[in-house]
């Protein structure tokens, strides 16, 4: 399924809406379409292990968490909000490798274990999808109608990436980081 209309959809569509519906009541014609046309496709789709989210579009998965379950100073995992750009790749954990590569002195290919054996840190930090809110802009805004469930305080744990590039050897050159996929 593509994204999802805004709920402003189109002056077309609610010219023809209310064209069926002033039809059907001067007419007693019963339109059995018609109710189902104001239903929200997604309104039944569920995420295995995050129940209670409002999921605005499938393909890519997004999901809000209601404003009811951000009531927690850490969000948990089942209720953080879902964010993705495009599809979510599956990954072979046994061949994947990180390539740092540019301006550094000494190029790296990690494999997951060896960035694992990197010092390990935790940090709390809150997360905002720059879209929160979105459903309230006037003019209303292209994109997933988010409301204000975009938000999450998780726990992160891992590498920082200060290490690994300062494992690289960083250049004073570098101005910026690059991140490919592939």
């Amino acid at each position: 399924m593509g994204n999802r209309q805004s709920p402003n959809s189109s002056r077309r569509e609610f010219l023809k809406l209310s064209g069926l519906s002033a039809l059907a009541v001067t007419t007693d014609l019963t339109l059995p379409f018609l109710q189902s046309s104001f239903a929200d496709p997604l309104d039944d789709l569920t995420i295995p292990g995050k129940n209670g989210l409002r999921v605005l579009n499938n393909r890519p998965l997004n999901a809000e968490t209601p404003p009811h379950l951000l009531d927690d100073v850490i969000t948990p995992n089942d209720r953080h909000f879902v964010r993705n750009n495009g599809l979510v790749p599956e990954i072979d954990k046994t061949g994947w490798t990180l390539t740092v590569d540019g301006e550094v002195h000494n190029p790296l290919v990690l494999t997951l274990e060896q960035l694992k054996r990197f010092k390990q840190y935790t940090y709390a930090l809150q997360i905002e999808c720059g879209g929160n809110g979105r459903a309230g802009y006037t003019p209303p805004a292209k994109g997933n109608q988010w409301t204000y469930g975009a938000i999450g305080c998780a726990t992160y744990t891992g590498v920082r990436m200060k290490d690994v590039l300062q494992s690289a050897g960083l250049k004073s050159s570098a101005v910026y980081t690059g991140y490919y996929g592939g």
